[in-house]
């Protein structure tokens, strides 16, 4: 199990703020760099600057194609923020699927299959019109700068990163560029329908738009649902209306369960490796589902992780499935309600411990003391 997801799964819900410290700086050289102060001739970009700007692109590009003699029929429209930092406008008509459709209809006969129809309708990689930063007109600029400050930043050393000899040309603020982005762009779709951009196109009675991320289940059972009302949700995926049912049928059998036994469940599925056939795979849910399952148990489950915690740091070494465990119980704290001062005490032993034994574990470090650090403790 990837806890990301269930990071990224808290950010979309907002639960958890994407806000971090410092900026990351595009400079004229086209390098990147981390400022932790706000670099003063740098063009400063914020998350609603950002908004607005991916928001007018997209309507360039909206206006551009809704004047053309291809606007007939729109039934969906995807802003793609994906996880290498880039931003895709894709649209489908009913026509080009179709068209689409028989293609594949005549080299694979299961595409007769209706799963299959389904999944190439709603597959944007399948699509046939497609728009980025480069057709975004003005607003293009900073959606482009954007783009390479993600790619530049995955291997950057933030502690040597002050030092260059350029100019600095623009700086976004740095939970933008580590994570937010793709809550930006799920916003940017929420203005667009707020704002009545897609009016323009000649739409189905079952168009439908929404942002993605790549993951399908993040996209599904957290995205989509923001922009798509549910019944026109239920109407055009029918088969999720009954495993969503199915899911909550499943996840009532085990309310009953302990936070010990509840906990135990859940971590079984760290060591599946896999997606699928898997809980809550298997019903089209993301791992934020799995942890959202568990915070009912408050206290108690930050009592009990902690636990689990401790003797995990007190052990010699770790192993693989162990890291796991750790990386586990920790995205649980976040779901256990406020701390109390005890608890958040134990969060801060716990990283101070595992820093001193264990190499490859300064992130689950910081995390917990984050966690330790919460404002919201309880008394």
């Amino acid at each position: 199990m990837n806890t990301y997801y269930s990071y990224l799964g808290r950010l979309l819900d907002g639960r958890t703020p994407f806000d971090r410290e410092g900026y990351y700086v595009l400079y004229e050289d086209d390098s990147a760099g981390y400022s932790v102060d706000k670099p003063g001739r740098a063009e400063i970009v914020r998350a609603a600057d950002f908004v607005q700007a991916l928001t007018e692109g997209c309507k360039t590009a909206i206006r551009t194609f809704a004047a053309s003699a291809d606007n007939k029929q729109v039934y969906a429209l995807n802003l793609d923020a994906n996880g290498h930092g880039d931003f895709y406008l894709y649209l489908n008509t009913v026509e080009r699927f179709e068209r689409t459709l028989s293609r594949y209809q005549s080299k694979y006969p299961d595409y007769n299959q209706a799963e299959k129809i389904q999944s190439l309708k709603y597959g944007q990689g399948d699509w046939d019109f497609q728009w980025w930063s480069e057709h975004m007109g003005e607003y293009g600029r900073v959606v482009g700068s954007l783009e390479k400050l993600i790619n530049r930043a995955q291997d950057l050393n933030e502690q040597d990163s002050d030092k260059h000899d350029a100019e600095p040309v623009i700086a976004f603020e740095a939970g933008i560029v580590k994570a937010g982005y793709q809550v930006l762009a799920m916003q940017a779709v929420m203005r667009l329908i707020a704002e009545q951009a897609l009016d323009a196109l000649d739409r189905t009675d079952d168009f439908i738009a929404f942002a993605s991320t790549e993951n399908d289940y993040v996209d599904y059972s957290i995205v989509m649902r923001r922009t798509i009302d549910p019944a026109l949700f239920e109407r055009v995926f029918p088969d999720l209306k009954e495993l969503d049912r199915q899911f909550e049928e499943s996840m009532e059998q085990i309310r009953h369960l302990s936070v010990s036994k509840a906990l135990d469940y859940w971590s079984d599925a760290i060591h599946s490796g896999g997606y699928g056939s898997e809980t809550p795979f298997k019903y089209v849910k993301s791992e934020y589902e799995v942890f959202r399952r568990l915070e009912h148990y408050g206290s108690a489950l930050a009592e009990e992780c902690l636990v689990r915690l401790l003797e995990l740091a007190s052990r010699d070494s770790l192993e693989l499935k162990d890291y796991k465990e750790v990386y586990f119980y920790a995205e649980a704290l976040h779901f256990s309600g406020a701390l109390t001062r005890e608890c958040a005490e134990q969060c801060r032993t716990i990283a101070a411990s595992m820093r001193e034994k264990f190499d490859d574990v300064e992130e689950i470090a910081q995390q917990l003391l984050a966690i330790g650090r919460y404002p919201a403790i309880a008394d």
